[in-house]
């Protein structure tokens, strides 16, 4: 019968604990590699992340959140307080929430702050114009976007509208409308539809647009301002 000798058995055992403990660091590795810390500034209130509600018990002891590795969007609003000097009083000065749109690449560690705020007139400047800065554990800065808040809601509804109107649509025998497709469907399509602005709207679909795409637009407006003329 085949037996290990106490010194073999011992090499093995060493042989597998090393192989945990590897694995376990690999592990540990790929983690914070793959996830950065976000930290942000106590002027700052996160409603959402990514379209998920943040519990706002938990960030107001600790502001900061792990987010993994691709494109991240945040809605926020800014709360502060500052001494009304004419009123001789302290003023509560918020803005409404508004979005931030930016890219988790290779970073560890993110901060998200508001520009330098040092009194009651610089933030109600900065509720009217909101002005954000992104930099990493070497103090780089990232590119951000601000979106108005009702700008971002209407793209998401109107682009759930385009994709529910440019859908498959399966007919039936009699050439009636698709048991999924209720009146009351129909009717929050149009309602969405005919409620669009323009603008933000031209916007979205602008970033969402190829360079070729770009292009043909840009000469459907040459050629359509030539005709208006």
């Amino acid at each position: 019968m085949f037996t290990m000798n106490p010194r073999t058995t011992f090499m093995n055992n060493r042989l597998v604990s090393y192989l945990c403990t590897s694995a376990l660091l690999c592990s540990f590795m790929t983690l914070n590699v793959s996830a950065a810390k976000l930290t942000i500034t106590d002027n700052l209130v996160i409603r959402d992340i990514d379209d998920k509600a943040v519990e706002q018990g938990f960030l107001s002891t600790k502001q900061t959140v792990e987010l993994a590795q691709g494109k991240h969007t945040l809605v926020i609003k800014y709360k502060d307080v500052f001494e009304d000097l004419d009123m001789g009083e302290e003023r509560l000065v918020k803005s409404d929430y508004f979005v931030v749109k930016f890219k988790v690449e290779n970073q560890q560690a993110l901060f998200l702050s508001t520009i330098k705020i040092s009194d009651l007139a610089q933030a109600e400047h900065f509720v009217r114009t909101p002005e954000l800065t992104l930099l990493d554990e070497n103090k780089e800065a990232l590119v951000l976007d601000l979106e108005k808040l009702s700008d971002y809601e209407l793209s998401k509804q109107v682009t759930k509208v385009v994709t529910t109107l440019s859908a498959p649509v399966a007919v039936t025998k009699n050439n009636s409308q698709p048991p999924n497709m209720t009146k009351e469907t129909q009717d929050f399509n149009q309602k969405v539809i005919n409620e669009v602005d323009a603008v933000p709207m031209l916007k979205f679909w602008w970033h969402k647009a190829s360079e070729n795409e770009k292009e043909d637009f840009l000469h459907f407006i040459s050629e359509n301002t030539k005709i208006n003329q």
